[in-house]
């Protein structure tokens, strides 16, 4: 299934790209489980997990959450 990483305020808001409004995600990839896609995110985007697939980048400068496509769909 495919995967991709919505990216997050510090404060744990949805981050959206300034002209279009459009949430800013990073493509993840195809990956076997949730678990899996969670380990891929954290080693392309240099950060750890925090909790059920929110990982988050170090000194608190917000993080992802990782969704499979269906997810995103609902966003």
């Amino acid at each position: 299934m495919m995967y991709l990483a919505i990216e997050l305020c510090p404060n744990g808001g949805m981050r959206e790209h300034p002209k279009t409004h459009e949430l800013r995600t990073v493509e993840i990839g195809e990956c076997e489980t949730k678990q899996d896609a969670i380990d891929n995110a954290c080693q392309q985007l240099d950060c750890c997990q925090l909790f059920r697939g929110v990982i988050g980048r170090p000194k608190g400068q917000g993080g992802y959450v990782v969704l499979n496509a269906h997810e995103y769909a609902e966003v």
